[in-house]
């Protein structure tokens, strides 16, 4: 029997953002985590859940979602974002500071902004929660989930994008080990959303691994 899912969604998006992956994974027991942006925060509790992340959600559920695991699929994720001398196929972080400079004056336009960064045609930020998403932000400026990732004793499967604006290659592979890492060729940022059918095949394979 595979284990149930529990999906994390990424800094701007809400837990709907799974929602075609999850609906071609009928036979999967699925949960998903909702950081509280747009609306009440949600964190299911799951035994021993299949983490599937996308973004800085990886990153958010090594800190933040009890163990063990079953496994975990990232998509689009990573462990660190921002650059340092021990990281620097990061982002630099003047690109997070301008963000959380401008974002008590415009947070609706930061969010959506960043949204179409991301490969969203028409973001609609007109409900966000200011709050939890800055301090998400904030927190996505310092992160570094790289030791959590390396201690965890479950399975790994990586999916990007070859052409993620976001998270670029050589992030992912500064993130992930080479024989757990696949490159989608032409994908984005938004696999969920661009290739559902494949996330949802790669999960598939991925937990029967785990069975």
């Amino acid at each position: 029997m595979s284990p149930t899912v529990l999906a994390v969604h990424g800094w701007g998006f809400h837990a709907g953002f799974w929602q075609g992956v999850l609906e071609r994974l009928p036979d999967f027991g699925a949960e998903s985590v909702d950081m509280g942006f747009y609306g009440e925060p949600r964190l299911p509790k799951v035994s021993r859940p299949l983490i599937l992340a996308h973004s800085m959600g990886l990153a958010w559920a090594l800190a933040h979602i009890p163990r063990p695991w079953a496994g975990i699929l990232a998509v689009n994720g990573f462990t660190r974002f921002s650059r340092s001398p021990q990281f620097v196929d990061g982002v630099p972080p003047r690109l997070i500071e301008r963000m959380l400079a401008r974002f008590d004056e415009a947070p609706a336009q930061v969010t959506a902004d960043f949204l179409t960064r991301c490969g969203v045609d028409t973001p609609d930020t007109s409900a966000i929660r200011p709050e939890p998403l800055k301090a998400a932000l904030s927190w996505l400026e310092s992160c570094d989930e790289r030791t959590t990732m390396k201690m965890l004793p479950c399975p790994l499967q990586a999916l990007a994008g070859a052409s993620d604006s976001i998270v670029p290659p050589a992030m992912s592979m500064a993130c992930f080990p080479p024989e757990h890492l696949i490159l989608a060729e032409g994908g984005g940022h938004l696999l969920p959303l661009s290739h559902p059918d494949w996330v949802a095949a790669q999960l598939r394979l991925f937990a029967a691994r785990l069975a």
